[in-house]
């Protein structure tokens, strides 16, 4: 069965790209809105290339990342953004399997960009070090400028996306000038960290966005002011409303009343999808998880799929690759513009349950 669902979605994934539709699940909706308008354009003099890109520069620093280009797509392909958490590196999020290997997927038609965290200082090989530990400058954690700090400190941040988001758009932009990319279908994830700030970047540019797919992200849930809650306040504030849209330090305050068109698949790794300080328990992607799927599933424009499994806090690992495929695959039969009404819900790989909606079986009712 593995087999044959890599083979089907690898075909059906090409075949939508290449604009012949091969199967009902596959075929690109028959109203697409019209194209976004980017202007693709790098820093003066900047010239982007396969592999590593360093001295990137934006807001004030040098960013790295890298570009894998797509393979087999006539046209434009789809743009695949993957974000590793805080203790892995970037180079383990594209190349070991159980990092999610995303490079990947440019094997499947997907340019892969896999930007470089600024807490790194441009190496792609650091893993935790300078990126594992409480953020500064008003935000809340040090990996990815991802979720404003409690208190006046990260008040700037309530309705300012950051530097990091504004540097996807600006490396994505840039990229576009050397290899052809379908603004239709831009596409972001990751995993802990990297999932907080998918959030991040889906909740503010959701007109530049077509989705995304936070894989066990904080919320940051806060009560109704945008006030920060305690650990254990904002995890009780889910269980006694689980159905409820709470407000977060990772996206704007107040929460904005429409979204653009999107998809968003947001990933819970189970009972074990935890985060410990030690003996001590940090983080619970439960309660965020919910919190995220409430938010998402509630806006017109918004197709949220809902999908679970038991690997825990870590990059999706059970039929990693088939995963992959399947949720890159899902996103680009739905680009920007979309009809929601239209969209249909393909079978995930074994291991997996996805559901369209918010989560509704993760408290009890």
């Amino acid at each position: 069965m593995k087999t044959i669902l890599k083979t089907a979605a690898a075909s059906a994934l090409l075949a939508l790209l290449n604009g012949c539709a091969a199967t009902p699940e596959a075929a690109a909706p028959a109203n697409p809105a019209k194209s976004p308008a980017i202007a693709w354009g790098c820093p003066d003099g900047y010239q982007v290339k396969e592999g590593l890109n360093i001295d990137f520069p934006h807001a004030g620093e040098k960013r790295a990342f890298f570009v894998h280009p797509a393979k087999g797509v006539t046209g434009p392909a789809p743009v695949w953004v993957p974000l590793t958490g805080t203790v892995e590196s970037t180079n383990a999020n594209l190349n070991v399997p159980r990092s999610g290997a995303n490079a990947l997927m440019a094997d499947k038609g997907f340019t892969v960009i896999g930007p470089v965290r600024q807490c790194a200082n441009q190496d792609p090989n650091l893993g935790g070090g300078a990126c594992n530990g409480v953020g500064k400058d008003g935000w809340n954690w040090a990996p990815w400028r991802e979720g404003r700090a409690p208190g006046e400190a990260g008040a700037s941040w309530k309705n300012d996306q950051g530097p990091d988001s504004t540097f996807f758009e600006a490396m994505i932009k840039c990229v576009g000038t050397k290899y052809p990319l379908d603004a239709k279908r831009l596409y972001i994830g990751g995993i802990s960290s990297g999932g907080t700030m998918t959030n991040r970047a889906l909740t503010f540019r959701s007109d530049f966005w077509a989705g995304g797919m936070p894989i066990s992200g904080e919320w940051y849930v806060s009560n109704d002011d945008g006030s920060a809650l305690s650990f254990d306040a904002a995890r009780q504030a889910v269980i006694d409303a689980p159905a409820k849209i709470h407000q977060g330090r990772v996206a704007p305050f107040p929460l904005r009343d429409e979204l653009g068109s999107m998809i968003v698949i947001t990933v819970w790794g189970g009972e074990m999808d935890i985060w410990r300080c030690g003996p001590t328990l940090c983080a619970d992607y439960r309660p965020s998880t919910q919190a995220g799927s409430n938010y998402f599933s509630s806006k017109k424009n918004v197709v949220h799929v809902a999908c679970k499994a038991t690997h825990g806090h870590m990059w999706p690992q059970v039929n990693t690759q088939d995963f992959n495929l399947w949720a890159l695959t899902l996103m680009a039969s739905h680009p920007k513009g979309s009809d929601p009404g239209k969209f249909k819900l393909t079978t995930p790989p074994e291991g997996y349950s996805c559901k369209v909606g918010r989560f509704d079986d993760l408290y009890p009712s």
